[in-house]
């Protein structure tokens, strides 16, 4: 089953969906944000220092429990590599679209990056953590199994004007008697 994607895209843009991905929506949700609007080699370079455990992904939303990270300025952040991955391999397949429709590899950024929680299985435990018990020999440990849905879109997009230097204007103030 084919899934739409959020948003339409424009001629000069391409995209890439992996939906039923055994990662956590949250995680994947936290990755998206770090890279959405970077330039392409620059979301590959975060995902690459996340993954070699160089430099943290920050977390904003789902960051209860977090630890605070020296490389993000004492923020709250952490290495998500299974998502990291996954987002990278998405990403790569989005620039190999882009380059099929002719598109500049060296002009691209991500316009948008999204995570969803797709499905939810529910299930008990394999393992033992508590002694509860609802009879007939089952365990009231429950854990759902929980799918997501990733899709990320890349566009081309001209290099940006450096801004203008505003120039401040000196005032004297006059001290009168």
């Amino acid at each position: 089953m084919a899934f739409k994607y959020s948003v339409k895209i424009g001629k000069n843009a391409a995209k890439s969906q992996a939906h039923d991905a055994d990662v956590s929506y949250k995680d994947l949700g936290e990755v998206a944000r770090a890279i959405k609007g970077r330039r392409v080699k620059d979301a590959f370079k975060a995902l690459d220092d996340a993954v070699k455990l160089k430099h943290a992904i920050p977390f904003k939303r789902h960051a209860k429990g977090c630890g605070h990270r020296s490389e993000l300025g004492g923020k709250k952040g952490r290495y998500p590599v299974k998502a990291c991955k996954l987002v990278r391999e998405v990403l790569k397949n989005a620039v190999a679209n882009a380059v099929s429709q002719g598109l500049n590899e060296e002009k691209l950024a991500v316009k948008m990056a999204r995570a969803y929680k797709q499905g939810e299985y529910p299930r008990h435990r394999r393992f033992w953590v508590s002694g509860a018990t609802l009879g007939y020999g089952k365990r009231a440990i429950w854990s759902n199994y929980i799918t997501s849905r990733l899709e990320i879109i890349v566009e081309e997009m001209e290099p940006r004007k450096p801004r203008p230097v505003k120039t401040r204007r000196r005032t004297h103030r006059r001290y009168h008697n």
